[in-house]
């Protein structure tokens, strides 16, 4: 193999790695490369929205306080302290775990091969069931990224619908995935099913009404995945 090739087959390779990690970071990309198909409606994610309850006086005392902090402090918050002043609390609300069944995790790197592409994508918060006692088995939802808004490196629904597709492969069900993304204060639901996708309108936690949803929501998430 003489110089000049070598350089050649180093850049091209150099260039491939690229073109492959930016796919879990650009949603336009992601889109275009594995050929997803934006769906205005979903019967799948218009059942999951669809849903109401009762909350206990607990539960409505502590969305109280997370509404309170939310309209005023929301937007200022960077990543970690969404997540840990607002997207735990909304898990714990939601009574997500379930033992050998269900369990969420956080930052959980994800690979996969997709369309003969390897992608990944560090999952900041995954539902799946565990494998034993903290490992992710087989992953249902994702949720991504806990941004300030667009125009960041990483979009946070392009690493979603990453992991989504890997979750695809990894699974081999033909089933749906569920997901969400935070833009701000905004929360976007998704849904997965083959390559068709489709999004929900934003729920803004500044909102009591569309935090109080968010609970439900999650709730439902829980009762879909012990349905599979």
């Amino acid at each position: 193999m003489n110089l000049l090739y070598l350089c050649s087959y180093k850049h091209r390779k150099k260039m491939n790695k690229e073109i492959i990690k930016g796919l879990s970071h650009n949603l336009d990309l992601l889109i275009g490369t594995f050929n997803i198909e934006l769906v205005s409606e979903s019967t799948i994610l218009t059942d999951w929205l669809n849903v109401s309850g009762k909350l206990s006086d607990t539960d409505a005392a502590i969305i109280e306080k997370l509404y309170g902090q939310a309209k005023v402090e929301a937007n200022h918050w960077n990543e970690e302290e969404l997540k840990m002043r607002f997207v735990s609390i909304m898990f714990l609300l939601s009574e997500m775990d379930e033992p050998k069944k269900v369990k969420v995790f956080y930052e959980r790197a994800m690979k996969g091969i997709v369309d003969n592409f390897e992608i990944s994508v560090m999952a900041d918060c995954l539902v799946a069931s565990p494998l034993a006692i903290n490992t992710p088995q087989k992953p249902y939802f994702f949720l991504q990224e806990y941004k300030k808004g667009r125009g960041e490196s990483k979009d946070p629904e392009a690493q979603m619908l990453a992991g989504m597709l890997i979750a695809q492969e990894k699974n081999k069900d033909e089933k749906p995935l569920f997901g969400s993304y935070i833009i701000g204060t905004d929360w976007y639901f998704t849904t997965l099913l083959g390559r068709d996708y489709t999004s929900s309108r934003e729920f803004d936690v500044r909102n009591h009404d569309d935090i109080v949803a968010i609970v439900f929501i999650l709730r439902k998430l829980k009762e879909l995945i012990l349905k599979r």
